[in-house]
């Protein structure tokens, strides 16, 4: 074995910082929920009920906050996310890694798609070895990946500073050299369209960005309508529509689109997105800056920034659409992993 053969694989410190954003942002929606007098709230013709909206802000600190204290104890970790070397993995890359996985342990890999998210499941051959590692809370986690995927191990990317399939690649390349897999089995890759980039952001990036903003504008429309003009817009009616552009981001992306309807629907949403945010900001504006408020307009600039990338990449003229996605009816050259004989 080749002691020498190191390779080392840092945290992604920008996907970390917009997870951060994307979380905080409804973190804030769900203290300006908790907040709200409950007087105020029986007042209201519908969502009146103070018990459902305090329970719905209090569910969205928990669970974003969850994540947004991950991603900020992430951003200050000096420790690599991934070591591979010749005898074996160490992974620090979530906030249930198992540490240390032996070459030895390994008897396989897969690769396994969950809604549009792929991820590295690494098949050991004694899996309560790693499902009793850690306190109880991971040993939690780790038995209910174990029964999502097959396996307590599972790897993504989105936290990496590479992509998926650079981390696929580096997997087969030391498991080939230095496990001795089950039946001679390797995990089969193929050759996975990268992610292109917009000026340095990427689609998932625009879309998260988009994501905040629409959650701000969502907030911000909502109550500044109510308080101004004792205007009550229904929940699903507001959340429609800032949202919209977030939706049509991801179809577009996704390739679900007919190529000729491509351009004119990202046009669509850009357009959409920018007068819904200087709507709510100028409403915001015209009844005085709060400072919960202020925090949440700074997502909805940060989401019109990824929209006029997007105008940017869109006035250059491609043939394709400003994300690269195929469209609809192309040839898919993404497949799940699967096993083959040596």
């Amino acid at each position: 074995m080749d002691a020498g053969d190191v390779t080392i694989i840092e945290l992604g410190k920008r996907k970390l910082l917009l997870l951060l954003l994307a979380t905080s942002v409804f973190v804030a929606a769900g203290i300006w929920l908790l907040s709200l007098d409950g007087a105020n709230i029986q007042s209201r013709r519908s969502f009146n009920d103070p018990v459902v909206i305090h329970a719905f802000g209090l569910v969205l600190i928990v669970f974003c906050g969850s994540f947004a204290l991950y991603a900020l104890k992430k951003l200050f970790d000096r420790k690599p996310a991934l070591i591979f070397n010749s005898s074996g993995i160490v992974d620090n890359a979530s906030s249930v890694s198992p540490g240390f996985i032996p070459w030895s342990d390994v008897a396989g890999a897969q690769i396994c798609k969950i809604q549009n998210e792929k991820l590295l499941i690494i098949n050991v051959r004694d899996p309560r070895k790693y499902i009793a590692r850690g306190n109880s809370l991971r040993r939690a986690l780790n038995k209910a990946n174990h029964n999502m995927v097959g396996s307590p191990i599972s790897i993504a990317a989105h936290t990496l500073e590479i992509n998926f399939s650079e981390l696929a690649a580096i997997f087969d390349r030391y498991q080939r050299t230095y496990c001795v897999s089950v039946d001679g089995g390797y995990l089969e890759l193929e050759v996975e369209r990268k992610e292109p980039w917009l000026l340095n952001w990427s689609p998932s990036a625009v879309m998260v960005t988009l994501g905040t903003g629409g959650g701000g504008i969502l907030v911000l429309l909502a109550a500044s309508l109510d308080m101004l003009f004792r205007i009550q817009i229904p929940f699903w009616v507001a959340a429609t529509i800032s949202m919209l552009p977030l939706l049509i981001f991801y179809v577009a992306v996704r390739g679900s689109l007919p190529g000729r309807i491509v351009r004119p629907a990202l046009w669509f949403g850009v357009v959409w997105y920018l007068a819904f945010a200087a709507l709510s900001i100028s409403l915001m504006a015209y009844r005085g800056f709060e400072p919960i408020y202020l925090y949440l307009a700074g997502f909805i600039l940060l989401g019109g920034g990824g929209c006029l990338i997007t105008v940017r990449k869109l006035r250059a003229g491609l043939e394709t659409n400003a994300f690269g996605a195929r469209p609809a009816g192309g040839r898919n050259a993404e497949r799940s992993g699967r096993w083959e004989r040596g």
